[in-house]
């Protein structure tokens, strides 16, 4: 007999399976999704590990936890939208709209893997202001780390794939349910997907700052999503204006105790030529008698701040500081910003129009980090990259020239150059990969089996200015030289248990001269920093500059001294006075209104 209920039962079922299987690829795509995030955050802690090895297991899963919430955000919307996605009709719009989601799924996890290394040295995870990294081709150096490079090819892989699997199983299931589910599911689901995008029920949404919950200056970026970070940084203004005192109040509290402040050396205009190093990713922790033994013979010689500070964490951010003393303390470098085309003043022009004849050598290809449109806005006129360079076997493969040849290259042009002449070297085998040329690598003996690759590539820049020296001395110019000496940003710390937000920007500055009494009563005790080096300079060689910027100070002045570091929104004060909020008020509010106004420097006569 025909029974009713078992056909009643049969009916259930018929009606439930595509439900359940609706269920099961909805949930099927999250998890997959939120492996293979976790697998790209696991090689980001083995690859950084030198930088995290001295957080604890359960600092480690704690990250981790956290880092759940920043992948949630990108999961969530992903997830929804491929669901309403796999509910369209007809077929063919499903599929272009499919194909569009999972090439954003793909950007954004994509990005994960780049900053596995990028990282390292742009010191954030990446965000808008990233984006110029791509647009001049630097990120194509990462495909010099093969092992990343096949383990991103099977990340991405993998997540097209799944997304694939899946989503099939999304049309096949959502086909057959009916109108009521559907409308539910999306509004149950779209619910869901907000709560993500916040990262939970907490009054406002997450943002950077919730991924500090661990005390350890890298544990952070385990934490974060740079997915995340980049779109997080779209939606947000990338600097405000700040207003808090009045013009003499606000330069009163920068000029600190200026009964203090004392000229040591009286101003002669001297028509030296001048040779600046900028030297790539130099930590003062690098300063040793095993790496950079004829550096320290110089620094012995000359006149040696250890107690200096670099203006920024990039090498686009040191070049304004040192070349237009303008520092970084916004999120997007100020070369790549809406203050681009403000006036500045450029260490180029006030040596050319004091007749000095200007150079910029970097052995990178030209265009580089937008250094040949910078240079030659601050006044440089020559411009010597990859393609001024003779000789492409000494090509080091990545980033361009060994430093070894393309100083003695420098050395070389300088002899056919009229005097005076200012020129500017920022050199690039200190760069990672940390590559040195194979008879160097032959000869080498590290310190340790442990030493950082770092450490190797510092030796052989200290070998190459020794020979560029040797080289200096058999021309009339070099006796007539000023050098100095500077980093561009700090390097990977050699022990992270010991790094403090200050280390990061400890770098140093060192000036060299034959003429060695022209510099004997400089103050090497106090603090400096890179946009010192424009008033210094300005100061030195009478250069005629009338205007201040009340953020430097010449390093032929000495007193009291308050420096603001910046980085990743967090701002810390060093110097050896007492530091207050209104020390820090008053440094964002002059960079702020200088930009916005155009205005970075005062009369002199100002709040003096």
């Amino acid at each position: 007999m025909f029974d009713s209920r078992s056909s009643e039962t049969n009916q259930e079922s018929l009606i439930s399976s595509p439900r359940l299987l609706a269920i099961q690829s909805i949930l099927g795509i999250f998890f997959s999704y939120i492996l293979l995030y976790f697998l790209c955050r696991c090689l980001f802690l083995a690859w950084n590990w030198s930088q995290l090895s001295s957080l604890g297991a359960s600092q480690i899963a704690y990250a981790f936890l956290n880092g759940l919430r920043f992948d949630f955000v990108l999961i969530g919307p992903l997830v929804f939208f491929l669901s309403i996605a796999a509910a369209l009709k007809p077929a063919w719009f499903r599929w272009i709209c499919f194909m569009t989601i999972v090439f954003l799924s793909v950007a954004l996890f994509f990005i994960n893997f780049v900053d596995i290394e990028l990282l390292n040295f742009t010191g954030r995870r990446f965000t808008r202001s990233s984006l110029f990294l791509a647009s001049e081709g630097q990120t194509t150096n990462l495909l010099h780390y093969k092992f990343l490079t096949i383990m991103t090819f099977i990340g991405l892989s993998s997540l097209i794939f799944v997304s694939f699997f899946w989503f099939k199983k999304m049309v096949a299931s959502f086909t057959s349910l009916r109108l009521r589910f559907k409308i539910l599911g999306f509004f149950f689901m779209m619910f869901i997907s907000v709560v993500m995008i916040r990262g939970g029920f907490q009054y406002k949404p997450i943002s950077y700052v919730d991924a500090k919950l661990i005390d350890h200056p890298y544990a952070h970026q385990l934490v974060l999503n740079s997915g995340f970070t980049f779109l997080k940084s779209w939606g947000q203004k990338t600097f405000q204006r700040e207003r808090y005192f009045s013009d003499q109040e606000m330069l009163g509290y920068l000029n600190l105790n200026p009964q203090l402040v004392k000229s040591n050396i009286v101003i002669t205009p001297q028509k030296l030529n001048v040779v600046i190093f900028i030297v790539e990713s130099l930590s003062a922790e690098y300063i040793s008698k095993e790496h950079t033994p004829f550096f320290l013979k110089l620094a012995d010689q000359g006149v040696y701040f250890d107690r200096a500070y670099a203006n920024g964490r990039r090498s686009i951010e040191g070049i304004a500081s040192i070349l237009s003393g303008i520092p970084a303390m916004m999120e997007e470098p100020f070369l790549n910003s809406e203050f681009a085309t403000n006036e500045f003043v450029g260490l180029g022009h006030l040596f050319k129009n004091n007749r000095y004849q200007t150079s910029f050598f970097h052995g990178a290809q030209n265009g580089s980090m937008r250094f040949d449109v910078f240079t030659k806005a601050s006044g440089f006129d020559d411009y010597y990259g990859k393609q001024q360079y003779p000789n492409s076997n000494d090509d080091d493969g990545s980033w361009g020239i060994f430093d070894g040849p393309f100083f003695q290259f420098q050395c070389d042009q300088m002899s056919k150059t009229q005097q005076p002449f200012a020129s500017v070297i920022f050199t690039l085998s200190t760069h990672q990969p940390f590559k040195v040329p194979t008879e160097f690598e032959k000869t080498y003996q590290a310190a340790s089996t442990n030493e950082h690759a770092i450490l190797k590539s510092f030796r052989y820049f200290d070998d190459s200015l020794e020979k560029y020296f040797n080289c200096a001395k058999k021309h009339d110019w070099f006796n007539n030289t000023l050098f100095i000496f500077v980093a561009d940003h700090t390097g990977p710390s050699l022990d992270e248990a010991k790094t403090t937000f200050k280390s990061k920007f400890e770098i140093p500055i060192l000036f060299y001269t034959p003429q060695e009494t022209i510099l004997k009563n400089m103050d090497r005790q106090q603090y400096a920093q890179q946009i010192d080096l424009l008033p210094t300079l300005n100061d030195l060689f009478d250069l005629g500059l009338k205007t201040k910027n009340h953020l430097a100070r010449s390093l032929l002045q000495s007193g009291q001294k308050t420096i603001a570091l910046y980085s990743d929104q967090h701002y810390e004060l060093v110097g050896d006075t007492e530091l207050s909020e209104n020390h820090l008020k008053a440094i964002r509010q002059y960079f702020s209104e200088g930009l916005y106004d155009n205005r970075l420097y005062f009369p002199q006569v100002l709040g003096k």
